[in-house]
């Protein structure tokens, strides 16, 4: 009866890795207590939701799927960010690459994408079949970002983070969050999504 469950088992008890994986991006910046990749995935499920649910031209369970999932391979594979590489370097000054747009080479790209699915194959080898292409292919298809559903969630990822950037900000007025603005500004592109960013903006600057 136990083996029934094995790869149910084991794909939680990986999951579950991800409560405890700080997002680096905020370990990077100096926030004083940042939160997991689960926390922030939880909020991008949330916001899918709301958004999706009264959204006709959306699957509200694929969106839902895709969300849950995106992150999922970081659990094995860290949470690796566009500033990596810069970080890196020995003449690196934080300060100024923290306000420019996020870098995205075709080679770090490359290697995060095969790193990742590298993970959720491992992660979901004792699934069933039918639930091992279940989540790789949410997985898959988030990455495409060629979907209606994979959009929405692409750019919901992007809008709770801008969201999350915002608080700590109001926490940490110092922190210097420039890139995370220029990147949502440049991701978030349906109408609804770009009335939602300004209506985050617009709380945040009477606060």
């Amino acid at each position: 009866m136990a083996d029934r469950w094995d790869g149910i088992l084991d794909v939680l008890a990986q999951a579950g890795a991800l409560k405890r994986l700080v997002r680096q991006g905020w370990v990077d910046r100096g926030v004083g207590e940042p939160e997991s990749v689960a926390d922030h995935s939880y909020r991008v499920a949330l916001l899918v939701l709301l958004l999706a649910a009264d959204d006709p031209a959306i699957d509200l369970s694929r969106a839902l799927t895709l969300a849950l999932v995106h992150d999922l391979p970081e659990a094995i594979a860290g949470d690796a960010t566009p500033f990596d590489h810069a970080l890196a370097a020995p003449d690196a000054a934080p300060e100024e690459i923290f306000r420019q747009p996020p870098v995205y080479s075709e080679e770090a790209d490359r290697a995060k994408r095969a790193a990742e699915e590298a993970a959720i194959r491992q992660m979901t080898a004792r699934l069933p079949a039918r639930l091992a292409d279940l989540v790789v292919g949410a997985w898959e298809e988030y990455e495409e970002g060629a979907t209606p559903e994979a959009r929405l969630v692409r750019q919901a990822d992007k809008l709770e983070t801008w969201l999350q950037a915002l608080e700590y900000r109001a926490a940490q007025p110092d922190l210097i969050i420039d890139s995370f603005r220029i990147g949502t500004q440049e991701a978030v592109t349906d109408p609804r999504l770009r009335d939602l960013l300004a209506a985050i903006e617009s709380r945040f600057s009477r606060e």
